[in-house]
């Protein structure tokens, strides 16, 4: 049974509240007790009693030996025997011992102790939980559940601790461009060394390791300065089985690890998200390896380009290519800095600058950007390329997030060096001498939204600008004729009259034939898409890479949108990923791990038995097996429910018209068959027929209720018998067609409703603007004068007596005009 992603998830995070609940731990800390035990669990089911495996399992030091602990009052003392016993097998002294589970001040004292640790292994237990059968090779829900909880973890953390992760949209733009999939060294030489010097939790040095191509080997470098941090990193390259990468620890600046012959190591690729604008960071600076020769020394009170030019020296000189994220600061500060970013930019390395969203990453809320180096062609370069992609995102909590459609249009505009207006532009080396080497973004990418200005003339006087109108001009390469269907021109050169009432131009954008011609080629389109994509579909089986598979069909997806007028291809292309993040993914891994068949799950009672008449399917819902083989039942039912729906309403309203006081009923009694009897031989005879039919209504819901139990029941049965009886070309074809194929076309629906409904929104708020005019505005005045002083008239007398009012509310401060 494959595990579902939501289902693994939500258990995974119940274990850290059942630690949170105990001693007195925050976020950074409950991390390492959590992430370890998912580590033994996954270790124990993966290699435990296999043969030449990548981890040695004890016999008397796993998950299983753990389950047996369960209660025992020295459970965290044994807990660490365990993992000092693994450690010793796999050479990971230090690194996966070193979080004490028998400490009191954290994890609480005696039973408190024993009931957080048994309670910790029980979530663990769970059936669902088995790893078994996961390829931790294709970033499967394994690694996906790790990334999920180190986010978790680091958005607990607080502004200071989140910095052993950087979000995995980020890590995947870093990774895919830096082109690393076509990189080849030579004929021989098959790996490709990736190097991370700050690498936390190792989330984006295994995104960089997962790029080599089929054919090459990955060999991962990292360093990390918090001891706890390098072990979940070891324990994260385990997991996804990169058992052969080297992870250090130790101060990177100060004290690197990585060396060769008394030199700093190089790598094909670097990739790192150092620690922003660290203070003080030379003070036991003893070794500078001639990293900053040739550049300056960056100053004491911020360490941004000391990292910056550890990672170029580690770069390999001939074809070393790196991106790392720094904040927007580097790129236009003065002093030692200026000279740096100089000296970098003359020489060439810089290659190209992404400026990301603010508040994206845990440990800080300012701006930061990828800054992309190149050794192989910095003695040619003669532009960089920048992309402003700070205005893409969505909101996620107290934090920006990065949504499919920002991450996929920064890699193929990077990637593809493609110039657009407000986003992206290669800017020549002069132009950036000509700024004295400021790089900062907007002085050369203008991202800013133009706001259109009110006009003045149609304020005044009326009419829709043409301008404003043209602002839908998309819409009106599509229907022309919908424009001068909406619009006349106006007396006044340059400016619209609506034609129309503006309650009624959402219904006419709708019976457009030029809208409706539009929205049938859009859904050609989607069927041209999953004519081309089914066959992949049909024959998903246990060789196929999910991942691979999604960039393939989405790529597809993009190619038959890119020129579409009204949908921008990022937008169809978010279209799908929310549809894969929501249930395309969980199901492919289902079918690759288990095959088509579906399975059913039973509801329990509080006792664990079966309830049979409360069952669903993951993989393929009941509703679409009983939408496509018992419609003619389910309408049956449907029916049912409606009538006995009208049946409550009916009754509900009876009784709420006779509530209150000196009524029939009162406020707080419970009308029902019993209670109206009871009336019944209480009241007088005006009153008889109204409980009559009240009780009749009763009873009919009473028929009515068994008569809906009766043929759901046999309705079930009769899904039961179809579910056990589908063939899996059966199955295949309803999972595909019905399922997947249904949902996105349902999607684009929506999309094609919301395009409707943006252009009606714009067009009524044009109207709004500046439907009422100055000179209406004063007619309305005068009008609402000439009303006043009517009535004050009518009050006071003659315009002598108006005359001696007027004085005397002057008197009191007022004034007669108002």
């Amino acid at each position: 049974m494959a595990v579902k992603k939501s289902s693994l998830y939500s258990k995974l995070w119940d274990s850290c509240n059942t630690l949170r609940s105990k001693g007195g731990m925050d976020a950074t800390q409950y991390k390492d007790y959590v992430l370890i035990v998912l580590f033994m669990k996954v270790i124990t089911d993966k290699y435990y009693g296999k043969e030449n495996s990548l981890i040695e399992v004890p016999n008397d030091a796993n998950f299983n030996t753990m389950i047996s602990l369960k209660g025992k009052k020295n459970i965290g003392e044994e807990f660490n025997t365990i993992l000092a016993k693994i450690a010793e097998e796999n050479d990971l002294q230090g690194i996966i011992d070193v979080v004490d589970f028998n400490d009191e001040n954290k994890l609480g004292k005696g039973k408190d102790m024993v009931d957080a640790l048994t309670g910790l292994i029980e979530i663990f237990q769970d059936k669902d939980l088995d790893f078994s059968n996961n390829r931790a090779d294709d970033d499967d829900i394994l690694g996906d559940a790790y990334e999920y909880l180190m986010k978790k973890f680091a958005s607990e953390a607080g502004k200071s601790k989140g910095q052993f992760y950087t979000p995995s949209e980020v890590s995947r733009i870093m990774a895919k461009i830096l082109n690393i999939s076509s990189f080849k060294k030579n004929d021989t030489d098959k790996n490709v060394l990736i190097y991370d010097m700050t690498c936390g939790s190792g989330s984006l040095l295994l995104k960089a390791g997962a790029e080599v191509g089929k054919g090459k080997i990955a060999r991962l470098y990292g360093q990390e300065k918090d001891a706890n941090t390098t072990g979940l990193c070891v324990m994260n390259m385990f997991l996804h089985g990169n058992e052969t990468a080297r992870i250090t620890n130790g101060n990177t600046l100060t004290n690197p690890q990585l060396l060769e012959n008394g030199r700093l190591m190089t790598f094909d690729f670097c990739v790192a998200n150092p620690p922003f604008s660290v203070k003080k960071w030379s003070t036991d600076l003893e070794e500078t390896y001639d990293r900053f020769t040739g550049f300056g020394m960056p100053p004491e009170g911020c360490a941004d380009y000391a990292f910056l030019l550890h990672m170029l020296k580690s770069m390999d000189p001939d074809h070393g290519r790196a991106a790392i994220i720094l904040p927007h600061g580097v790129l236009f500060r003065g002093g030692q800095e200026e000279l740096i970013r100089t000296n970098l930019i003359k020489k060439g390395y810089i290659e190209g600058i992404i400026g990301l969203p603010a508040n994206l990453f845990y440990g800080t809320g300012i701006p930061a950007c990828i800054i992309v180096l190149d050794k192989k062609d910095a003695p040619y370069r003669k532009n960089v390329f920048i992309i402003d992609a700070s205005k893409n995102f969505v909101k996620d909590g107290n934090k920006n997030k990065l949504r499919e459609q920002d991450i996929k249009k920064i890699i193929d505009i990077y990637t593809g060096r493609i110039e657009e207006d407000k986003y992206s532009k290669n800017i020549p080396i002069e132009d950036i001498e000509a700024e004295e080497y400021n790089l900062n973004i907007p002085r050369y990418v203008d991202a800013s939204v133009e706001e259109m200005k009110p006009d003045l003339k149609a304020h005044l006087l009326g009419g829709i600008p043409v301008i404003d109108v043209n602002g839908f001009d998309n819409y009106w390469k599509v229907a022309p004729n919908l424009k001068n269907e909406l619009f006349s021109n106006n007396s006044k050169k340059g400016y619209y009259n609506l034609n129309v009432d503006k309650d009624n131009i959402s219904e006419i954008i709708k019976q457009s034939n030029e809208i409706n011609d539009y929205f049938e080629t859009v859904r050609t389109r989607i069927k041209s898409w999953e004519k081309d994509i089914e066959d992949k579909l049909l024959n998903l089986d246990n060789t196929i890479r999910v991942k691979e598979l999604i960039e393939t069909i989405s790529d597809k997806l993009l190619e038959i949108f890119n020129d579409d007028i009204l949908i921008n291809k990022y937008d169809a292309y978010e279209y799908l990923m929310k549809y894969y993040e929501e249930t395309f993914k969980d199901d492919l891994y289902m079918v690759t791990d288990n095959g088509w068949i579906p399975s059913l799950t039973f509801a329990k009672d509080k006792k664990g038995n079966i309830k049979k008449n409360e069952f669903d399917s993951e993989l393929l819902p009941k509703d679409i097996v009983i939408n496509k083989y018992f419609k003619n039942e389910n309408n049956e039912i449907n029916e049912l429910n409606n009538k006995l729906n009208n049946l409550i309403s009916d009754f509900d309203g009876i009784v709420e018209e006779n509530t209150g006081d000196e009524q029939l009923f009162n406020d707080d009694e419970k009308v029902n068959e019993k209670a109206l009897k009871d009336l019944k031989k209480e009241v007088e005879d005006k009153d008889i027929e109204l409980i009559n039919n009240l009780l009749n209504n009763l009873s009919e819901q009473k028929e009515l209720k068994k008569k809906i139990k009766d043929k759901q029941e046999l309705l079930n049965d009769k899904v039961i018998k179809k579910y056990n009886s589908l063939t899996e070309e059966e199955s295949k074809n309803i999972i595909v067609y019905d399922k997947w194929f249904e949902s996105i076309e349902n999607k684009f629906n929506t999309c094609m409703s919301n395009l409707i409904n943006n252009l009606a929104n714009g067009i009524t708020n044009l109207d709004d603007e500046y439907e009422s005019t100055l000179t209406d505005l004063n007619n309305e005045i005068e009008e609402k004068e000439k009303e006043l002083s009517s009535l004050l008239k009518d009050l006071v007398g003659d315009d002598d007596d108006l005359k001696a009012f007027s004085e005397f509310i002057n008197q009191l401060g007022g004034d007669a005009n108002e």
